[in-house]
């Protein structure tokens, strides 16, 4: 998450096990623990720019380091706070910052190799966006209530009231994929696989992708918590072969090797974007929750495979792309007409009957001539076929 956010909560944790007399001590072991982990940021490479990626929330986040980067902040805290603290709480404090910023991140949808080296899993359980002002606000709000009243209970109501709002993020996640379930079969789609993520600064409208028979699916879904959720019929996009796409590419050649490293990071979720010649981009996040404007991707040189292949961001948000943002925040929730596919035209008896059919918003409609004018059936399974009458 952000580092304002990850700082706080470090020094949250340290303050709870602190006394009175320490408190701001231990506040800012936990906060420099809650921040170092990001110093990876530092790592890169200007002939690989795809190791500032593949390192971010990589070995600074693991678990089984924390005992190593704890003890190094340890080391460099110690000759400041050495007349007020012991060596042994200044590390308990470090320590408690250095494992809240690792599990946080887990907590968003990133990715985080919590458990490196042991398994190169990058852990994410999409729970909550990398920006989210409510849990924020509860952090910071009852972080200075315990500083300025040198009450730790103020710090144990906060950290309660965040962690209580983590699980309704969890639940919100769990009825949010049932929905797309549901909606996805009645689609008549079986689903391989799925993804779900919070947007930005926000948890009731999330970007939902799911995988089935060669596309991803990618809508938005808006849910206020508590409340029935809405789908925002979105687009869906080819899915590629990390191994076989460019297949002038050799197998060992470097640009080879960074599909897959950049398929690595995006979890697999990986497409051709249809807007920029050779790019590979990351569906997981997008400009608006239903569409597959990408943030980030990479652009291959065929012609030069021993080079690496180049990182490149896709941002482009305009004025309107905000506006649809805020008004799909708001609840006004306009649905997205996609393109019309797959027409095909019928001549029946007399002209009676099937007339028409075509794929529109992920669903198959059927036009018939009747003696009372024209009728339409929808199906929602778009490879079902059409009834030859009107029923």
């Amino acid at each position: 998450m952000d580092p304002v956010t990850q700082g706080v909560l470090g020094a949250s944790f340290a303050l709870v096990v602190s006394n009175k007399k320490n408190l701001k001590i231990a506040a800012f072991c936990g906060l420099v623990g809650g921040l170092v982990p990001d110093l990876d940021i530092l790592i890169r490479s200007e002939e690989d720019s795809l190791l500032s990626i593949e390192y971010h929330r990589h070995f600074t986040h693991s678990l089984l380091f924390v005992p190593l980067i704890s003890l190094l902040i340890s080391f460099l805290l110690f000759p400041i706070f050495k007349k007020y603290l012991p060596f042994k709480k200044i590390y308990i404090y470090s320590t408690i910052g250095v494992l809240s910023h690792g599990l946080l991140d887990a907590c968003t949808s990133y990715g985080t190799s919590l458990l490196w080296p042991v398994s190169d899993i990058r852990i994410s359980w999409n729970i909550i966006s990398i920006i989210d002002p409510v849990f924020t606000s509860i952090i910071i709000i009852f972080f200075f209530l315990c500083i300025f009243s040198k009450s730790i209970k103020f710090m144990k109501i906060g950290l309660t009231l965040s962690f209580s709002y983590l699980f309704l993020c969890f639940i919100q996640y769990h009825q949010i994929k049932s929905f797309v379930l549901s909606n996805s079969k009645d689609r008549g789609h079986k689903i391989e696989r799925i993804l779900l993520n919070p947007t930005i600064g926000n948890n009731i409208l999330w970007r939902t992708i799911y995988q089935y028979d060669g596309y991803y699916f990618i809508d938005g879904v808006y849910k206020p918590i508590f409340s029935k959720a809405k789908i925002i019929n979105g687009t869906k996009i080819k899915v590629i072969n990390k191994e076989t796409i460019y297949p002038e590419l050799d197998q060992n050649s470097k640009q080879r090797e960074d599909i897959r490293r950049f398929s690595y990071f995006s979890q697999d979720y990986i497409f051709l974007h249809p807007d920029f010649d050779d790019v590979i981009a990351d569906l997981r996040y997008g400009t608006l929750p239903y569409d597959y404007k990408s943030l980030w991707g990479i652009k291959i040189n065929s012609k030069n495979k021993d080079q690496h292949a180049k990182f490149v961001s896709l941002r482009d948000f305009k004025r309107k792309d905000y506006e649809n943002f805020w008004n799909l925040l708001k609840g006004n929730i306009i649905q997205k007409k996609q393109e019309v596919s797959n027409v095909k035209t019928f001549s029946g008896p007399m002209g009676m009957g099937l007339a028409k059919s075509y794929v529109q918003n992920n669903q198959k409609i059927c036009i018939y001539n009747t003696i009372n004018g024209q009728d339409e059936l929808i199906l929602q399974n778009t490879e079902k076929k059409c009834p030859k009458n009107f029923e």
